[in-house]
């Protein structure tokens, strides 16, 4: 009786589970990462920021492994089944929202990106005239901007239909800019949380709406303050791409641990607030991130409740950047939610329909 021939455990085979478990641990940190301050242990964060490829890069090396028949996929597949809690907050199947039932209080977030269009052969008066027409299109009660510069702010903040404003601008002159609160309610207080070093900012409004007061925070959280576009030819010049590399996450490292100091000053206005509390505006983060899971506690998120499609804000790499969001209380519903890919910033706007809960209606 011939015996079986014995496997061998070979270099190839070693080298093969050490790609499939070094590959399976990068993407169990991303995951972690989200519970994890960058401002108190950074190397995480990464993982975080890279969750789209890590996983992409999983799922191929399960379907190789499952082509093969090797027992080994077992690696990525236990690796890739917490994704299946994370999937919905970048891409929603199904339906849109039938016109008919689209009901409640319509809120756009906007990052209008300082009309950032008149780079593209239109000046900067004509940009903002679009943008303004535009919103009016929407038919918004409240909109949350951000980064609207201080020159021409009037001719777009100043709709008729938005008799109350609040809003705030670091200085009245050259090339400063800030966040806006337009709304159809009655504003019955507000105010600002600004950070250190940094022209980042929000600001929040307590609005009369019905029967009850709810406060909406406006968030532009601190930004990479870099041009990707030039990063990626950058990148490609093989004479310099170690020196670029290295520079490139060191800043967004630095970026990193700004905002993650900014969205704890942000949390621990929310937690000090008595209020129901809607939050939105540009978070400058994805969801797999501190920012995002802190700023999400008791909050729901707009896109993951009624969203369609990719939800990526972000033009210059979409779909792959989510920054942009509206989260609303737990009690609260959406009924509709779109990502408006308008050509007036390096942002799409976001726009969604809530029904408050019957107390406050």
């Amino acid at each position: 009786m011939k015996k079986k021939k014995q496997r061998r455990f070979g270099l190839g085979s070693f080298i093969s589970v050490t790609v499939l478990l070094i590959s399976a641990i990068a993407l169990l940190i991303s995951y972690v990462s989200i519970f994890i301050s960058p401002s108190k242990f950074w190397p995480p964060l990464f993982f975080g920021l890279y969750y789209i490829p890590i996983a992409l890069w999983n799922l191929f090396l399960l379907i190789i492994a499952i082509i093969r028949m090797k027992k080994r996929l077992l690696i990525p597949l236990v690796a890739l089944l917490p994704s299946l809690f994370f999937f919905d907050m970048f891409v929603k199947v199904g339906n849109e929202v039938p016109e008919e039932e689209r009901e409640g209080i319509c809120i756009v977030t906007y990052n209008v990106g300082r009309y950032s269009l008149s780079k593209y052969g239109k000046s900067k008066r004509e940009t903002t005239a679009e943008i303004r027409d535009y919103l009016e299109l929407c038919e918004a009660d409240i909109i949350c901007l951000q980064e609207v510069s201080v020159r021409y702010k009037d001719s777009l903040i100043e709709l008729p239909d938005y008799p109350h404003i609040y809003s705030h601008f670091f200085n009245d002159t050259g090339s400063s800019f800030g966040n806006v609160i337009l709304s159809k309610f009655p504003i019955r207080g507000g105010g600002k949380l600004t950070f250190k070093n940094s022209t980042n900012l929000a600001i929040w409004a307590d609005l009369r709406i019905g029967k009850n007061i709810v406060r909406i925070y406006n968030c532009h959280l601190e930004s990479y303050s870099i041009s990707f576009t030039s990063i990626v030819k950058r990148l490609f010049n093989k004479d310099t791409f170690s020196d670029e590399f290295i520079s490139l996450h060191g800043h967004l490292k630095e970026s990193n641990i700004k905002r993650a100091e900014q969205v704890d000053h942000v949390v621990n206005s929310i937690s000090e607030c008595s209020l129901k509390t809607i939050v939105c505006g540009d978070f400058n983060d994805t969801p797999m991130s501190y920012t995002y899971h802190q700023l999400q506690k008791q909050h729901k998120d707009c896109f993951v409740e009624a969203g369609k499609g990719f939800g990526a804000t972000y033009s210059r790499l979409w779909p792959a950047l989510r920054l942009d969001y509206i989260l609303i209380p737990e009690e609260y519903q959406t009924t509709y939610h779109k990502i408006e890919r308008v050509p007036y910033s390096d942002h799409f706007q976001v726009l969604t329909q809530i029904k408050l809960d019957s107390t406050n209606e």
